[in-house]
């Protein structure tokens, strides 16, 4: 998990999405208001005004994105699904409420996260929410990466690729940490950690081949370095030129590439401790800032 750049709405789509959670928050119960807030969310689109809005927040939040369109929270999968992230049938007080929404894959939103959530009371207690309750509390035990760096609670670490968390056990930041691991079984997942590992390789040879295509002296022997799919470049550039495009092209493919926690993880951890990351990074220091 990545934290979220966050960006606004138009006055428009923000009016809107107030103008629904009036109508939730003046229900009378708590019952009512989930009620209220399920009926508005699953018409969100039927009206002309929410249509707009509504393909305005998602196209919004497919801006934020931590990689292109990728899902929020497993950095895998199609972010497809408005993900509440203070589940609406528990909080209807946020069901519109801009804040609390990112995009997630159908996996992460339905199989694992769903409203499964837990919350803190006020001396710190861990208190698991069950469905259909109204929380006693309303600091939740889960990280929220529109508001909070998820890289200060826990950090990929190697060969493994899961989540350590960073906190002390026992502490508040810890109990976040591992409640949102826990539910959305982040480092449980064998594709995920398949497709972790196989990240991690991806980001290792387009790292080496701009470091030897960077250390040839004529163009034949760059072009020899490139597989088909690299041939994007101009031939009839030099070879100075090459470099540069070929440095640009590479810096883009790893800031746009699936599960962006692993390359975080290669230049906090492997770039100080892997003795094959700390020459690429020697010979490439400016990678450390991609």
């Amino acid at each position: 998990m990545i934290q979220l750049v966050s960006r606004t709405l138009s006055a428009d789509t923000d009016q809107h999405l107030n103008r629904l959670q009036v109508k939730v928050d003046a229900q009378p119960v708590f019952h009512a208001k989930v009620g209220k807030a399920e009926t508005l969310w699953t018409g969100k689109k039927k009206s002309k005004k929410g249509k707009i809005a509504f393909d305005e927040i998602v196209s919004t939040l497919k801006q934020m994105c931590v990689s292109v369109e990728v899902c929020n929270y497993c950095e895998q999968n199609e972010a497809n699904d408005i993900e509440h992230i203070y589940p609406k049938s528990l909080f209807p007080e946020l069901a519109f409420i801009w804040r609390n929404y990112l995009l997630a894959c159908k996996q992460c939103n339905t199989a694992y996260k769903l409203d499964a959530f837990a919350v803190f009371d006020a001396d710190g207690n861990l208190i698991d929410v069950p469905r259909g309750t109204q929380p006693l509390h309303v600091q939740g035990a889960f990280i929220n990466p529109r508001v909070e760096n998820p890289s200060d609670f826990f950090v990929l670490t190697f060969p493994s690729l899961k989540f350590e968390i960073l906190a002390n056990p026992g502490t508040i930041d810890y109990f976040k940490a591992a409640k949102t691991l826990e539910i959305l079984q982040l480092n449980d997942r064998d594709t995920l950690l398949q497709a972790r590992k196989a990240a991690a390789k991806y980001f290792y040879h387009r790292t080496d081949l701009l470091h030897r295509a960077l250390l040839v002296n004529n163009k034949q022997d760059f072009f020899d370095l490139l597989n088909p799919h690299d041939e994007r470049l101009n031939h009839h550039a030099s070879l100075p030129e090459l470099q540069t495009d070929l440095k640009q092209e590479i810096k883009e493919d790893i800031q746009t590439h699936q599960h962006p926690s692993v390359w975080y993880a290669i230049k906090l951890i492997a770039s100080k401790t892997d003795p094959k990351w700390q020459k690429l990074f020697q010979a490439l220091p400016e990678a450390l800032n991609w």
